[in-house]
């Protein structure tokens, strides 16, 4: 088992605090690989226990069991599954009665501080015994107790019935049975579930679930990844979709409060104000839209503004034209009677969003802007959105002020108009959201066929390029769009086609769900790069308490970066010590969340590398959503996608989406069913950490990391690239110094593989080296092409062998060359024993040759350097083992031969 870091490092106040980060990691430290049968099967002991006691602490802060009790429930909680724990697997009444047993078993499971007297261990004593239709069999039945006791015991049932693995109609009238017992009042439970995970936007949406049905009587009871369950007496008989939209309208109106920019946008049909940005501080939205009239006066052309002056002068008329003369309503022709047209133009289109006539709104216009009577009946016959703006902005004497008069006015009214009531401030839009998004109680239900009938007749250019075709499609430009979101339709790119750049077609609740994203997380203030999206769901029946603990968490890591931006971590303490130190940084790192309420079932963290390609980036986000995604104290189920969207599963612990064929050795197939598949990629990934930084420096321990990855495909090959990147670093590298720091690590990470693909190759490899250490065969140095001269000896035989050859002869001329060139280089210890060792290396030599290569000098040579850096690790190994062993005084007879 893995040793798995820790994030909740604060000292723990409440009682929940405790358990999450002091009894729940001993809990999966003591019982992660205890697998269950039966109804549980698929889960271990650790997951059971833990779902029990996250259960009983949520229904106990719901039954206001006093604070001085809860501990005991917990306690009790923790090893209510005595019969388990027991190696013999005795009763649980007879454990419960031994008192040295229950408290050890207390406190394995760092519960025994709990329980202070006796009278605290009979109360959990009792409460053991009584759980899961244990009978009271002892004569305590006949005396007086507290009457609470059958409550309690009723909520430690509950807790262990929670994650049975029965359908969710049996398990929750198990579930109101107990509850209503432990209430002492009639229990019953609601579980909404999303259809569809698109972030943030989903996170404020489960948000203004629970503020409803809690205003409605109701309790979270529990999170999944899919949604929350809730208890309460009863649910009102009523459709709560539209009061849930406008909570929801509310929260994303908030969201867009400090990003009111976003919301003041320019378009060829004139600046446009949202309703969110008003909603929010109308002088904020007034600095902004004069901030794009300067724009739009410095980028004036007055040969486009020409056309456009002579487009809507003809449209109008020639009599009109000649009577707007007289009245000196003359057509725009500097940059400041531009901006004033603009301006013109953007009120009218804010008038007309608060549901004004035309008419009603150049009135209004006039009287703000100083146009008399006479010039207001003459401009009539102009268009109302183009051409009025701009033959009126030379009659418009209070200029850019009188504008900012009619903007407020017309800020006003739209906000007024949608403050009348909820109902008529939720747009059908977002209703019809939240009831495709959400399942709901008493919800009344979309036809489905209406979206259906939405994508099978859509026009080819108004496919969705984001989100799903419906009949509320938006035309953005890439910046409101996820980086990478391709094009559906090129028409614009055709000869003769217009330059601008080509629209994405979007779902309007997917496109807002990344505009959400873009302003709700902390993005680094460069250019927009491609991140991969880490998505890290609630554990199934989670406590709404550890969900408060994950957003302090998450706030507490974002706090690390003071100026907002990302947080990375620090890559020399992760690779070499697997500790998780997070730090500022302005480019790279976790785009943590801004707001804690854009995190509920399931919060998505961009990850962003810079300048790196794909395969890298997704290394080193799959190493860190690991370390989080399994440190004790959090253990939550993640998916690593390009996609800001994924499908939502509560049966796969970890999902990566995407990997390249030439990470598929190391990673996977990308689907871990379990928490022990992923603690086996991320050993694998340590142990290639560990290596990278072993051979080369922390500037390039990135680059050594990729290779070493690729290099898995065939484990054999990391051999050769360590030696590659220790030569790199080193011109003359002492091996057994390198050997020493990679070889625990290589070892590890060459078992997790267990291929057996190349189990001859490395056992003759290995049987070469061993006879080379013991028999002292080298050059007459200690540098690495000394160490490798036998074998760099075979390669150059193999490398010019002749076809009339056989093996034999060459084999024998290899063996008497080699006798003879360590004659030459020592002056004593080379007689009959040395022939017999080098004749006993190259026949191992020889077996590897024909066993393995099928004697084939081709396929022999191309794995050559591999083979030799092999052999260099392997015979550092064999020395190593030399030395703990008993040194052999016998001396070598000195025979010529």
């Amino acid at each position: 088992m893995i040793k798995r870091s820790r994030l909740l490092n604060a000292p723990p106040k409440t009682l929940e605090e405790i358990y999450f980060s002091e009894i729940r990691p001993q809990l999966y430290e003591n019982h992660a690989h205890r697998h269950q049968t039966g109804v549980r099967t698929g889960t271990t002991l650790a997951e059971h226990l833990d779902s029990a006691c996250q259960f009983i602490l949520t229904v106990s802060r719901i039954a206001e069991v006093p604070e001085d009790k809860r501990p005991l429930l917990l306690a009790a909680t923790a090893v209510h599954d005595l019969n388990k724990l027991d190696p013999q697997e005795r009763k649980v009444k007879t454990l419960a009665r031994n008192q040295e047993f229950l408290r050890e078993q207390l406190e394995k499971a760092c519960v025994l501080s709990f329980v202070v007297s006796e009278d605290d261990l009979e109360l959990v004593r009792k409460l053991i015994e009584r759980h899961s239709g244990h009978n009271v069999s002892d004569g305590a039945r006949f005396l007086p107790e507290d009457p609470n006791i059958e409550r309690w015991a009723a909520m430690l049932t509950a807790a262990d019935l929670f994650d049975l693995g029965i359908p969710d109609a049996q398990r929750f009238r198990k579930l109101e049975k107990e509850l209503t017992v432990a209430f002492g009042r009639s229990c019953n439970l609601f579980k909404i579930s999303i259809s569809e995970d698109k972030g943030y936007i989903t996170a404020l949406l489960l948000g203004a679930c629970e503020e409803v049905l809690q205003k409605y009587g109701l309790n979270p009871l529990a999170i999944f990844p899919d949604g929350e369950l809730f208890e309460g007496e009863a649910l009102a008989n009523v459709d709560f979709t539209k009061e849930i939209a406008a909570v929801w309208q509310s929260k994303i109106d908030q969201v867009f409060g400090n990003n009111i920019e976003r919301l003041v946008r320019p378009t060829k049909d004139g600046i446009k104000v949202t309703h969110q940005a008003i909603q929010q501080n109308i002088e904020e939205v007034l600095v902004n839209v004069e901030a794009l009239l300067e724009r739009k006066k410095a980028g004036y052309k007055s040969d486009k503004i020409a056309k456009d002056v002579t487009k809507w002068g003809e449209a109008a008329g020639a009599d009109t034209l000649i009577k707007a003369a007289e009245l000196q309503l003359l057509p725009v022709s500097s940059a400041e009677e531009f901006a004033i047209s603009e301006g013109l133009k953007a009120a009218y289109l804010s008038y007309r969003e608060a549901g004004l006539s035309p008419k009603e709104v150049w009135d209004k216009i006039a009287h703000h802007t100083g146009i008399s009577e006479l010039q207001r009946t003459a401009i009539e016959p102009f268009n109302g959105q183009y051409g009025r703006p701009l033959f009126a902005a030379k009659a418009a004497v209070k200029g850019i002020e009188g504008i900012k008069e009619a903007l407020q006015e017309s800020f006003q009214l739209r906000k007024e108009s949608t403050q009348i009531s909820e109902e008529t401030e939720v747009s059908e839009e977002m209703i019809a959201a939240v009831s495709r998004m959400v399942n709901l109680p008493f919800a009344i239900r979309l036809n489905g066929a209406n979206d259906l009938n939405a994508y099978v007749e859509a026009n080819p250019r108004q496919r969705c390029s984001l989100g799903s075709t419906s009949t509320d499609i938006d035309e953005l430009i890439s910046d409101n769009m996820p980086p990478g979101t391709k094009v559906q339709a090129f028409s614009n790119r055709l000869p003769g086609g217009i330059s601008a750049e080509p629209k994405r077609q979007a779902d309007s609740i997917a496109a807002l769900a990344y505009q959400l994203m873009a302003v709700g997380a902390n993005f680094p203030a460069v250019k927009k790069q491609d991140p991969l999206y880490l998505h890290l769901a609630l554990p199934k029946g989670s406590a709404p308490e550890l969900l408060i603990i994950w957003r302090g968490l998450l706030k507490q890591l974002a706090a690390t970066n003071a100026e907002g931006g990302t947080v990375t971590i620090d890559e020399l303490k992760l690779y070499k010590d697997n500790q998780l130190e997070f730090k500022a940084n302005k480019v790279v790192g976790l785009a943590l969340p801004k707001r804690p309420d854009f995190v509920h079932t399931s919060v998505i963290i961009p990850l962003l590398w810079g300048d790196v390609n794909n395969s890298l980036a997704l290394l080193k986000s799959l190493r860190l959503a690991l370390e989080i995604s399994l440190s004790l104290d959090i253990g939550f189920p993640f998916t690593l996608s390009s996609n800001l969207e994924v499908e939502l599963s509560s049966n796969i612990y970890g999902r990566i989406e995407g990997i390249p064929s030439a990470l598929q050795t190391l990673l996977g197939n990308g689907q871990y069913q379990q928490r022990q598949d992923a603690e086996k990629i991320l050993e694998r990934l340590r142990c290639i950490g560990k290596l990278a930084t072993s051979v080369a420096s922390i500037q390039k321990a990135d680059d050594c990391l990729y290779d070493l990855a690729r290099a898995c495909v065939r484990p054999i090959e990391l051999y050769y690239v360590l030696l590659r990147w220790t030569l790199r670093e080193q011109d003359e590298p002492n091996l057994s110094v390198i050997w020493s720091r990679i070889c625990e690590p290589l070892n590890t990470l060459l078992e997790s593989f267990m291929s057996d693909e190349n189990s001859l190759l490395t056992k003759y490899l290995k049987e070469a080296a061993q006879i080379a250490a013991e028999a002292n065969l080298k050059g007459s140095s200690f540098n690495r092409t000394a160490q490798a001269e036998p074998f760099t000896a075979f390669s150059a035989a193999i490398r010019t062998q002749k076809p009339h050859l056989d093996l034999e002869l060459i084999f024998a001329a290899l063996v008497q060359q080699y006798y003879t060139r360590l004659k030459r280089i020592r002056d004593y210890g080379v007689g009959v024993t040395k022939l017999e060792q080098i004749k006993h290396y190259y026949e191992v030599l020889r077996k590897l040759y024909e066993e393995v290569y099928s004697a084939r000098p081709e396929k022999f040579l191309s794995d050559q350097k591999t083979l030799e850096a092999a052999y260099l690790f392997f015979l550092e190994e064999a020395r190593k083992q030399l030395k703990t062993q008993p040194q052999d005084d016998s001396v070598e007879t000195n025979t010529t031969v």
